[in-house]
């Protein structure tokens, strides 16, 4: 009725030609084919909410309601969501309908709004407000497992009473997560504060001799044990100590999750001597020398008996 009448106005005033002032903010005058759609959602919505068929009502309504925004099916989707138990979703259709159809114009819109005033009351009866504040800002927040925003919420989360748990997701922290219980008319405040995700692990050394050192990643660790904190990922550690064989080894460090070696050194084995070095090769050696000289000696002699030395010399 209201529509037709300000299409009849706009066209009176097209025909004139005056301008004309929609009550809404302008839009794109809706087709006849959009019209007649319309109709026939909101028909068909009407049939299945008398039904008890509520999930389809809302399906119909909300169709209807997106191709020709009226106030009969805004009123029907506030109603079927308080028929589903979605109560909050009505209570934002009913508020969203109060904004949109707050000045009535004959007194059939002024009942159907003083009854969708009526139904906000109600609703807000069971309805409490939590103020969620997180450390971080930027933060996802979740309540019952939905996104409600991201930090710094502009303003409370309105909830039903009872339990209700609050969630901060945020990347590289660990969540925060708290429950708490809603009281009709009550504003709470809650705080969420995600931890740093730990990015470092525990290392724990040691080795089988006392005067072993070790490296990592080229860094001196000093002698072990040794403990301390690493940045996760993999590295390369080194043990190393006197008349012992170093130990080379990658390690994989996960964060938050500690790291213990006990790291065995062997000691490094004792040069073997060459053959040339070693005392019996060269007695044997010196016996052959000799045994050969003598065997010359006599050779040259021809087996004869030696003259006596100062014929060798030479002497008279």
């Amino acid at each position: 009725m209201r529509n037709g009448l300000m299409i009849a106005i706009m066209t009176v005033g097209l025909a004139a030609g005056l301008p004309t002032f929609p009550a809404a903010a302008q839009t794109a005058e809706p087709t006849q084919e959009a019209r007649d759609q319309a109709r026939a959602h909101f028909r068909a919505g009407q049939e299945a909410f008398d039904a008890g068929n509520f999930e389809t009502a809302l399906a119909e309504f909300t169709q209807a309601d997106s191709l020709l925004p009226a106030a009969r099916a805004l009123s029907m989707i506030g109603q079927c969501q308080r028929k589903l138990s979605r109560d909050l979703d009505a209570l934002r259709t009913f508020r969203r309908y109060v904004e949109l159809y707050g000045n009535p114009a004959n007194d059939r819109e002024t009942r159907a709004l003083a009854e969708v005033r009526e139904w906000i009351d109600q609703l807000e009866e069971n309805v409490g407000r939590v103020r969620v504040n997180v450390a971080v800002s930027g933060a996802s927040v979740l309540v019952d497992g939905q996104v409600v925003g991201n930090a710094p919420l502009a303003a409370p989360v309105e909830l039903l009473r009872g339990p209700h748990t609050l969630r901060a997701e945020a990347e590289g922290y660990r969540p925060a997560e708290e429950t708490v219980t809603v009281e009709p008319g009550q504003e709470v405040a809650v705080t969420l504060v995600p931890a740093p995700l730990q990015t470092t692990a525990t290392v724990s050394l040691s080795a089988n001799v006392s005067n072993a050192t070790a490296t990592l990643d080229g860094q001196p660790l000093g002698t072990l044990p040794f403990t301390g904190e690493f940045e996760a990922g993999v590295h390369q550690l080194e043990v190393t100590a006197d008349g012992y064989e170093s130990v080379r080894l990658a390690i994989t460090l996960e964060a938050g999750q500690p790291f213990t070696r006990a790291v065995e050194l062997f000691p490094i084995p004792e040069a073997e001597e060459a053959w040339y070095e070693k005392w019996w090769v060269w007695t044997i050696a010196g016996v052959v020398v000799a045994g050969a000289t003598t065997g010359i000696v006599l050779g040259a002699t021809g087996g004869e008996e030696m003259p006596d030395s100062d014929w060798l010399l030479g002497l008279p």
